[in-house]
């Protein structure tokens, strides 16, 4: 006896037979390896359409929840110019410079960026300089929660586009002579390396976002960067180079920066920030904030302070807001150190950050105040 199957049962069950032949054809597909994966062979029409419509569509939504600060600002270019020099310029290739052959040879090749940023609004750019994208190459963003550090590459990539030879060069100083930050050279040159970022006696560094190292403790910038090398402390920009760095090569960079002056050289002047706010952050500094619980800064940093406490006099005051600011979010404390730092600053305000900042950048000393010093922090 036959079995009629009503209509919508026969056109639901064809549908079913459909996709399960797909499936099993899908499967043959996969598991024979007739698709061939090597990068010498590009992928079919259909698949790279597909790809980069996924592609554009994923970074248009997830970028639509990022808050765009303003990035006018020649501090930002400078410092993202000097971190594509050293990190982006060995794939993408800069003004007067050509793509590798090996790098050309990478499927999907990394694209020389300076035909391709208009392509992206900032808050696209940052997305993706901060996620990185899968099936590229394109890393993520090495230091975790330094978004302030992306920004500074968003700024320098927004100039890209038509930027002459001479522009780049001017902007990545030696750096962008080179292709990529190199450590497989004689230790005065991997020295001039670090001090087209951070400067020397007779070069201010090159942002006031950056410290200068100048006179510094050698135990701390030992601690900083075995810090960095360790993932305890985030920077897209110094882990990859501080991990790179032989235990060797972190004493004498120590020693030499050590070493110099203590007399600084800045892109800001010694008096940033008016007098009344230097004298409320004088006021923080050596006497701090009883009804905050706020310690003064000179029982951890004064004169008497233990050698892997840095000293903080001196550095810009956009430098030392920065890592205050970094320290609050909780960005700076995976080390005990930081843990130390993170619990101050979360006490602070922004405007107490900025007048102790001030102070701080225009002294030449900080004397220990009558607080006990801290003693070092149990590893």
């Amino acid at each position: 006896m036959a079995i009629f199957l009503p209509r919508r049962r026969a056109a639901a069950f064809g549908a079913m037979m459909i996709v399960a032949g797909g499936l099993a054809l899908g499967a043959v597909f996969v598991l024979s390896g007739v698709y061939n994966v090597a990068a010498s062979v590009r992928h079919f029409d259909i698949t790279n359409k597909l790809i980069k419509l996924t592609l554009r569509r994923s970074i248009d939504t997830h970028s639509a929840f990022v808050d765009v600060p303003n990035v006018d600002d020649d501090d930002l270019v400078r410092l993202g110019a000097r971190h594509f020099a050293n990190g982006c310029q060995p794939c993408h290739a800069a003004p007067g410079s050509r793509q590798n052959p090996i790098v050309a040879g990478m499927y999907p090749s990394a694209p020389p960026l300076g035909a391709k940023v208009d392509d992206w609004e900032q808050d696209e750019l940052f997305w993706i300089v901060r996620h990185g994208l899968k099936f590229t190459g394109m890393p993520q963003w090495a230091g975790d929660g330094r978004d302030d550090e992306v920004w500074a590459v968003v700024a320098f990539l927004r100039e890209l586009p038509g930027m002459s030879e001479q522009r780049y060069n001017e902007l990545a100083g030696s750096a962008g002579s080179r292709s990529g930050f190199t450590l497989e050279v004689a230790d005065d040159e991997l020295f001039a390396q670090c001090i087209t970022c951070h400067g020397d006696d007779a070069t201010p560094p090159v942002s006031a976002i950056v410290p200068s190292l100048n006179g510094q403790k050698p135990a701390y910038l030992r601690r900083a960067l075995e810090e960095y090398a360790l993932d305890l402390r985030q920077s897209g920009m110094m882990e990859p180079l501080a991990a790179a760095l032989s235990s060797e090569q972190i004493v004498d960079l120590s020693g030499r920066f050590a070493g110099m002056a203590r007399q600084l050289h800045r892109r800001e002047t010694p008096e940033e920030g008016s007098a009344s706010a230097r004298e409320r952050g004088k006021q923080i500094a050596m006497q701090g904030i009883p009804r905050q619980n706020v310690p003064a800064c000179s029982s951890c940093h004064g004169g008497a302070s233990a050698p892997t406490f840095p000293s903080v006099v001196r550095l810009s005051k956009t430098y030392l807001a920065t890592q205050l600011r970094l320290f609050r979010k909780g960005t700076r404390g995976g080390s005990a150190y930081g843990q130390i730092m993170q619990s101050v600053a979360q006490k602070l305000t922004d405007a107490q950050i900025d007048d102790v900042s001030a102070y701080l950048a225009a002294e030449m000393a900080l004397p220990s105040s009558e607080a006990t010093a801290h003693a070092e922090p149990t590893r």
